[in-house]
């Protein structure tokens, strides 16, 4: 039988902590340069489309639900929130590599 008299040994469990965090870093920038790389590997489409839901945005990376004049929707995201600005009900010219816009033409 083992009776503990003291509190946890922070000596171990604060370095354990920061190297979970840095990891987690890491992780999630390798996932980051993962997903625009595979969509850059991608042709560059263009369509006329009419923004119709902005639903959600985290970070800098907004997602958007496009109506193409065909009628097809898409669900897009910008990896530069806060150079293409997009509001909902804007009509343009949406270019884009799988599901990442490259750049949006506001028209009339």
């Amino acid at each position: 039988m083992y009776i503990q008299v003291g509190g946890p040994d922070w000596g171990r469990i604060i370095p354990l902590f920061f190297a979970a965090m840095i990891g987690l870093c890491i992780v999630l920038v390798v996932v980051y340069f993962w997903l625009k790389m595979k969509d850059n590997s991608k042709p560059l489409m263009s369509k006329k489309v009419k923004i119709l839901e902005k639903p959600i945005q985290q970070a800098n990376v907004e997602w958007y639900v496009v109506e193409c004049e065909n009628g097809e929707r898409l669900k897009l995201r910008s990896f530069q929130a806060n150079h293409i600005i997009i509001a909902v009900g804007d009509i343009g010219i949406v270019e884009y590599r799988g599901k990442t816009i490259q750049s949006f033409r506001r028209q009339g």
